[in-house]
Order: structure tokens, then sequence, then C-alpha cells
């Protein structure tokens, strides 16, 4: 079991912003791929990209003079139009061709790259809308310089269909690490040193290309396996280590934190905590060090067992999450979140976020219930998906804090999940215990009068009758055969009200279903009909117990 401090991790994840909004007027860090995303440039989503890939292999390609925007004044470059035509061909990318139209776009004012990018792409829609007998599809690279001219701020492939709409453009920034890595930077002033600066910028974004366009086929064609249904029971008991990693587009995964970039969080496994009322004391529980000013949080994003992907689960099957948590009565607010579903074939954590907030009123351990239904969407930037809380791809949790007012420990255990219990009305009347108490149709009443006649035949008393049809749901119980099952008891119980076995099987039917109250009363009333049972009576105090707990625990 690992002890604190020997676990002890502070893994602090920044806000990675890979949509260019630094200002164009500001120095630019090309030369530094520290902290870099390895995804190949920014691609807005668009709903004509499947369109593209299919057409790909049989579709035109105009290709425009490569654009290069100053401060100034907006120059073109063929070298980098026949650079971008041969590698589209030589490749066989897709059948391209040159066009010597030149696009003017008038001088670059310093905004962010990410309003740059969206009005460009529109000026060149609307530059090229009179061509409409260029090919298929029409791609103009861009390169952004500085005030300075010395050093490429950004890169901008925009592929667009006849029509003028976005079919596969992207951006590229020092947040990349292809671009980060290429160090765009002239050696001096000359001329001949702006060509091969402009030379090796358009090598970076053809090469930013061919990886979109890889990562866009095989986003396409790969069927991701559903996640994996998690049933009800505990999800985090801090046993293990904690571990963290990134998958191979640079998100985190497993055990880590985030911050305002003020605050501080450190975690680890401890076996020296506070006694833990209901468990034994003999087991490692979660220690969180905060020292919040703003926020911060620790969070698990499900990791696979080399820690290089980020995984999803589905919890759609279950109702709430709980979790033992050592208060200090510090009215500190935490909150406590779900990372919902991703956008197919996300490359960043567009995760979506639902949130429940708790306050640090009570002293000593608590348990602390989530109900999934009283979680609300928590919006961060991230451009997640927007559709409501569904549970089927949980790509993991988190606990943070809103101003700790200082130094402050705290202490979590047993990460549970729960099953909602089938309400009476998700079950056919004849598979209900007791048929639901639900007043009969005159049709089923003739049924029951019927299979009476048939269950009595030959002198067998109703007594007789009753265990034999007891007798047989308990067998198909056993079998696993539940809903069968319930209406052998049910047909136990109308032959004879009193019959033990029928009592004990609503019992236990009640109990699978996670409807404990009822099972309670059930077994209550089975024990009272005799005789004295040692199995039943087990069954019952074992129903009994986990009643107790869940009541301590809401």
């Amino acid at each position: 079991m690992a002890r604190f401090p020997g676990n002890q991790r502070r893994i602090v994840v920044g806000v990675v912003t890979v949509l260019g909004v630094i200002a164009l007027a500001l120095p630019v860090r090309a030369d530094h791929p520290e902290g870099t995303t390895p995804v190949p440039g920014f691609r807005p989503d668009s709903e004509h990209t499947a369109v593209f890939l299919e057409a790909l292999d049989t579709a035109t390609i105009t290709v425009y003079p490569s654009l290069v925007r100053r401060a100034s004044r907006t120059a073109v470059s063929f070298a980098s139009q026949e650079q971008i035509v041969a590698l589209l061909n030589g490749q066989n990318i897709a059948n391209a061709s040159a066009k010597n139209y030149r696009i003017d776009l008038g001088k670059l004012y310093a905004r962010s790259q990410w309003l740059v990018f969206n009005d460009d792409m529109q000026k060149i829609a609307g530059a090229l809308q009179k061509r409409a007998n260029d090919g298929d599809y029409r791609l103009v690279m861009e390169v952004l310089l500085p005030i300075d001219n010395q050093a490429v701020f950004g890169i901008h492939v925009y592929i667009l269909d006849r029509h003028g709409q976005n079919a596969f453009s992207f951006l590229l920034n020092s947040h990349h690490r292809l671009f980060a890595a290429a160090r765009l930077k002239a050696d001096d002033s000359s001329e001949a040193a702006h060509a091969r600066l402009i030379d090796k910028a358009t090598q970076v974004a053809l090469s930013a290309l061919q990886a979109q366009l890889e990562l866009a086929k095989v986003c396409i064609t790969h069927t991701e396996a559903h996640p994996v249904r998690v049933a009800a029971g505990l999800v985090e008991g801090f046993e293990s280590t904690l571990p963290s990693g990134a998958d191979r587009f640079g998100n985190p995964v497993g055990y880590v934190t985030f911050t305002d970039g003020s605050s501080s969080i450190e975690f680890a496994t401890t076996e020296t905590y506070p006694p833990l009322p209901p468990k034994a004391d003999k087991n490692s529980v979660l220690r969180l060090d905060m020292n919040v000013t703003g926020w911060a949080a620790f969070a698990h994003l499900f990791q696979n067992h080399e820690t290089d992907q980020w995984l999803s689960f589905d919890w759609s099957e279950l109702d709430k999450m709980s979790f033992w948590f050592y208060g200090n009565n510090s009215g500190v607010r935490f909150f406590v979140d779900i990372l919902d579903n991703r956008k197919p074939c996300s490359t960043s954590d567009d995760a979506e976020r639902y949130a429940y907030e708790f306050t640090d009123n009570f002293s000593g351990w608590e348990r602390v219930t989530v109900p999934f239904a009283d979680m609300v969407r928590k919006e961060v930037g991230n451009d997640a998906p927007n559709d409501g809380l569904g549970l089927t791809a949980v790509h993991g949790w988190a606990i943070g804090a809103l101003n700790t007012g200082g130094p402050a420990t705290f202490y979590i255990e047993d990460l549970d999940v729960f099953s909602a219990p089938p309400a009476d009305f998700d079950y056919p009347i004849n598979e209900r215990p007791m048929y639901g108490g639900l007043e009969k149709t005159a049709a089923q009443k003739r049924a029951d009068k019927h299979y009476i006649q048939l269950a009595t035949r030959g002198g067998r008393s109703r007594t007789e009758a009753a265990e034999m049809a007891a007798r047989t749901g308990w067998n198909l119980f056993y079998t696993g055969d539940r809903a069968t099952a319930i209406k052998r008891f049910n047909q136990a119980w109308l032959l004879d009200p009193t019959n033990q076995h029928a009592l004990w099987g609503f019992a236990v039917v009640s109990a699978d279903r996670d409807q404990l109250e009822a099972a309670v009363r059930f077994f209550r009333m089975a024990i009272a009909n005799g005789p004295e049972n040692s199995s039943l009576r087990r069954d019952y105090n074992f129903a009994l117990k986990q009643l107790k707990t869940r009541a301590a625990e809401n």
C-alpha cells in the first residue's frame, strides 16, 4: 500500500489554448516547443468534411498562390504554391493544379489569430466566388508575419468547396509541436532568408495537412468499441498507486490536477488519516492538500493500463455517486464534476462537464451523495458537446474547491456508484409481487380462475399446487429467468397467500431489483408464515443490513 508522502504527486495541467487567441502584435515564441500539443493544428468542425474526404481520390483541387500576410501588405508566393501542388500530386493525395490568380487581403491588423483565420476564410471565399470552374475544391495557404517580418506567427491552410464552404481548413501556431519545433524564424533580413522562411513554413503546413488527413480518415473508418458498461459498486478505493500520463494528442490521462494558475493542490494516498468509522483502519485513503485562492481540482481521467489512452465508461444505468469525505467545518465550497462525452474523433479535452456543489459544513467523516439528476452543466470554454448528461461515455470525474482561505487538508475514501432501482411501473402486472396490488381486468380475472382450475385438477389442493408453483419459480430464479420466476411466485401466492416460498420469492426478486424496503417487508411476511428457516432468516438479516447501510449513506 502506498504511504504519504512517498506517493505524493503534484501534476498541474494548465489550460492549453490552440485557437490562436494571442494578439498578432505580441512577441512570438516559435522556438519553444515545451508545453505544446502533438495535434497537427486546430481544425474546426465542418459539416462538409466527410464529403470532401470521400471525394478526395477523384476530386480536383485548384491551388492558388500562397499568401504572405504582413502588417504593411499581403504578398504572394508562387514557389510555395508549386510545393503544394507537387506534394498533392506526388503523394497521390488529390489531383491538383495551379492557378496564378492573386488574392489580395490587404494589411494585417493586430487581432487574434482566430479572428484573422475566420475573417480571411470569408474574404478568400468571396474573392473566389466568380471562379466556379476552378475545380471541385480550392486550397490557399496563408503565412502570418508579425511586425518585424522575421518570424512566422501562424499558418492557415484553407480548403473550400466550389461554393466557398469550409471543407477542411485548419490553423497552426506555437501551441502546436510541429510548428514550434520548426523554429520558423529568418536567418537575417535578406530576401533570400525570407524566401527560405516561407519555404520552411510551407513544408510545415504540408506535413500538418498530411497528418490532418490521416487523422480524419482514421476517424471516419474506425468504429470505436462501445464503452464498457459499469455496474453499481466501488469505482475508486484509493488502495493502489495513482498513475498519470498522456494520450497521443497530449491530453492528460490518469490522476491529475487542474488549477487557476495561482492556487495549489497536491494529492497522495495515505494510511495515516482520521479513523474512518464504518471501515477497518488498515487501508489507504486519498489525501488532498490544498491552498486555493480561486479554484483547484483533483481529477481522474480514465486511462488504460499503459496510461497512454483516454478511456470512457458507460454509466447510463447508474443514478448517483457517493464517497466518504472528511470535513473540517471550514465553510469551503466544493464541486464534483463528471466529464461526460466528447465530440466524435476528438483530439482535445472537449469533454462536457456537469457539476454538483456541496459545502464543508461538518466535522469528521460524512458520506457525500451526488445524484446525477441534480448535476448542472458547466461551461469551461472547451467547445464541448451540449447534448445533456447522457452518461454513456463518461471520461472521468473530479472534485475541487473554491478559495480555501489558506492551506487545508481533506480526505476522501471509497467512491461508489449506484443504480436506480426500477420503479414498479417498469414491470407488467404479472411481474410485480402480489400483482402490484392492482385491480385486474375482467379478462385477467377469468384467466386466474382458469389457472386455479387447471392447477387443482385431480384432487390436488391449492396448498399443494401453490408449493409446486413456488418451487418452479425458485428453479427459474436460480437459472437467471427472473421474469418467469416472479410469474410463478405470483401464481403460488394466488393459490395460497400464506405460502412461505412464494413470499420468500417476492423478497429475493425485490432485493434483486434493489427495492430493499419491499424486500424486507416480504421477508418479514415469509418469516411470519413459518416454519422457521435459517436460510430465510439469513437472507432477511442481509437485506436488513443493506437497507440500514443505505439509510446511513443517505
